[in-house]
């Protein structure tokens, strides 16, 4: 299974928030975080991250 995890060059600018189907994505002031209990490993905030700050490893 893979695992999304939000590790580098976050910019907080919520793209992967909205992108995410199961909101499973929220922002504060040190960027954005994934809680890994809702996520469904769609890959959509992946995609959707410009800054390319999510990495993916499998697990």
């Amino acid at each position: 299974m893979k695992k999304y995890v939000i590790d580098r060059g976050c910019k907080a600018c919520d793209a992967c928030y909205w992108a995410c189907p199961k909101k499973a994505i929220y922002v504060d002031q040190q960027g954005a975080h994934i809680e890994q209990e809702k996520c469904v490993h769609c890959g959509i905030c992946y995609e959707s991250c410009a800054n390319e700050a999510i990495s993916v490893y499998e697990e």
